[in-house]
């Protein structure tokens, strides 16, 4: 066979998997679990089952669509309290975790994935170091992102992660972006101040201390 019949050959099975993975993109991007938008309150939190996303069993290199599934399921593993979780609720953590690790292999820099790993994280009451790790990669791949400060400060509040110094002061930063850029956000603080554990309260104590001694005095009554 010719160089000349290979190629024609070539092209012809390249236009066949370009004409075959076109429809199966269009059908995944119409059909596909949309990107859920992060609360700023957990309780907020509506739960709802998901089914598994045929979509993008369909369109497998759509690593977008698979994220924002799993980052849809990991939302709806959220329970909103810092009470006990039901052997269901747990099962449903685990398969959130399991969803967005799997979905973070392909697609690292989504910082919101990182996010509500941690948040899960917390709520499972997992190893500390691993859910400094999942907040420190959510600052890392969108360190001012006005969108993600209420869950991030949420979550490094509720959590013991504020021990570690390198993400606190990472979450000083939050802090005072929210307090001095982002005046809509400042009710968030109050909420992750509501939640936070003795570690987290201590620190948003300091941290608004230094930027709005008024408010740090109402955050203490």
């Amino acid at each position: 066979m010719s160089s000349a019949n290979k190629f024609r050959i070539a092209a012809i099975v390249v236009a066949a998997l370009i004409l075959a993975y076109a429809p199966a993109s269009l059908y995944s991007e119409l059909f596909s679990t949309k990107k859920p938008s992060l609360p700023a309150d957990p309780s907020k939190i509506v739960s709802e089952k998901l089914e598994p996303s045929l979509a993008t069993t369909i369109s497998p290199l759509r690593a977008d669509l698979e994220g924002n599934h799993a980052l849809a399921l990991g939302l709806t593993a959220l329970r909103p309290g810092t009470g006990s979780l039901s052997a269901a609720d747990v099962q449903n953590n685990m398969e959130g975790q399991e969803a967005i690790k799997a979905a973070l292999k392909k697609t690292p820099y989504r910082s919101e994935l990182w996010l509500v790993l941690a948040l899960l994280q917390t709520q499972r009451k997992t190893d500390n170091k691993q859910i400094i790790e999942a907040l420190k990669m959510s600052y890392f791949t969108a360190p001012n992102d006005a969108q993600l400060m209420p869950l991030r400060l949420y979550t490094s509040a509720r959590s013991e992660a504020l021990a570690d110094g390198d993400l606190r002061e990472l979450a000083r930063g939050d802090v005072r972006l929210m307090l001095i850029r982002q005046l809509e956000l400042r009710g968030a603080v109050s909420t992750a101040y509501v939640a936070g554990s003795n570690v987290g309260k201590t620190f948003i104590e300091e941290a608004v201390q230094s930027i709005d001694p008024k408010l740090a005095t109402l955050l203490r009554k």
